[in-house]
């Protein structure tokens, strides 16, 4: 019987996806876990997997369609299996008659890269044994075998029964990253704008789902959540000294450094874990006020597409060190539009900098369901008084932008003024 591949759900704001590349063929054979297209979701563009064996009897979505969550992309059989069946039930109006199959004899050798992990994508499935007793591997991995010179059949796969996945491949030629010629297709489609019409008015560019997403969420959070904002100025002499002295002490023992943002996001961890308020959230349709127990700091990442905010999870229990590491790799998965569901949802607060470009001061949208986000604002060079004389300073300003439904103003400023005692005195935060 012919089977369905429906649109996932990837994100848990995503509505529907866009198809940006089909990474297998009319007629191939595929196992349960093969990765046979690209999807871009809202947040980041992903993996699909198929959930059982069969060959590929019909591509119906084309690369570049928007499917709503649930809609038919393909369709998986045997080999000349009719499925007209289920193009009616979907009403996709295509004609009864699938295209026949082609034998599955041959082993899909130029697959195009995939962008991810085919053990790491959304939908995970249980693999049933290989066809033809072929070697199970991913299409990644494949594609990374043959332009490392791996034998797939000297590989031992950690995947689902025994799939050789990217980690195993990655684990032979010494290296956690994709070879530099693996690059997507995916990147390539969703980069691709429309060259521009001489003598035209205007150049049009199509909303991406992540223009979408953002335009539909911020505009709810804005007309729907009655924002008040609070402002403070921090001195930073402290925090600038004691940056410098861990940065030298991270260097001499080869850890990562730490950035102001990293010093921000550890004070309001543990200011979020003193004022559990403003680590909330209002949801209407519960009939509740959430108050997390855990903490899990977003912070926004500025990106080509528009703008992502990769989670630093319990960070009120993390060091210094670990943050800052554990940043980068985040801020380089959002610009990569690697990241995962569980590495972009489910924070309990959100952070947004635009102090490296020269921004002193700006309020920011809440992220729902959040209860509050911190717009924090460049560290100035300021004359300041100090024992009746002026001396240079250092400040910067903080805005907390609060949903008045969950944060009271006095709520609201205590928080405030907690983040500015832990950066005023940082080594509180070491405690």
């Amino acid at each position: 019987m012919a089977i369905p591949v429906e649109m996932p759900k990837m994100s848990d704001t995503m509505e529907e996806g866009v198809l940006v590349a089909w990474l297998a063929d009319e007629g191939a054979p595929v196992a349960a876990g093969d990765v046979i297209a690209q999807v871009e979701t809202d947040k980041a563009t992903m993996d699909l997997e198929v959930y059982d064996d069969g060959v590929l009897l019909k591509r119906v979505a084309g690369e570049g369609d928007s499917i709503p969550i649930g809609g038919l992309i393909a369709v998986l059989g045997k080999a000349g299996e009719d499925v007209s069946s289920v193009l009616a039930r979907y009403g996709s109006g295509a004609p009864a008659a699938a295209k026949p199959a082609v034998e599955p004899a041959a082993e899909p050798a130029a697959v195009p890269a995939a962008s991810g992990d085919g053990a790491a994508a959304p939908v995970a499935a249980p693999v049933g044994s290989a066809p033809n007793g072929r070697t199970k591997a991913s299409p990644l991995a494949r594609r990374m075998a043959q332009e490392h010179g791996v034998n797939l059949a000297s590989v031992s796969g950690s995947g689902p029964d025994g799939r050789i996945v990217r980690r195993d491949i990655e684990s032979l030629i010494g290296t956690s990253h994709p070879a530099a010629p693996v690059q997507e297709p995916v990147q390539q489609a969703v980069a691709q704008q429309p060259a521009p019409v001489a003598g035209a008015a205007y150049d049009a560019i199509p909303l991406s789902q992540m223009r979408k997403a953002i335009s539909r969420r911020l505009s709810e959070s804005k007309f729907t959540s009655p924002h008040f904002y609070l402002q403070i100025d921090v001195d930073m002499d402290g925090a600038v000294a004691f940056r410098q002295q861990l940065n030298e002490l991270a260097l001499s023992q080869d850890k990562q450094k730490v950035s102001y943002n990293d010093l921000i996001t550890k004070a309001c961890a543990l200011a979020l874990r003193e004022h559990p308020y403003v680590n909330a959230s209002y949801m209407e349709n519960e009939g509740e006020i959430r108050l997390h127990n855990e903490v899990h700091v977003a912070i926004a990442v500025a990106i080509d597409e528009g703008l992502i905010t990769p989670v630093v999870r319990n960070a009120d229990n993390k060091g210094l060190s670990q943050i800052a590491a554990e940043t980068r790799e985040l801020a380089g998965k959002a610009r990569d539009r690697k990241l995962q569901p569980h590495e972009f949802e489910g924070s309990t607060f959100s952070t947004s900098n635009l102090g490296m470009f020269g921004i002193e001061n700006f309020t920011a949208i809440i992220n729902p369901p959040n209860a509050c986000i911190l717009a924090i604002g460049g560290i100035r060079d300021v004359p300041v008084v100090k024992d009746g004389a002026i001396v240079p300073g250092k400040r910067m300003k903080l805005s907390l932008s609060c949903d008045h439904r969950v944060v009271d103003g006095a709520t609201g400023a205590q928080f405030l003024n907690t983040v500015k005692q832990y950066l005023e005195q940082p080594m509180n935060m070491m405690l």
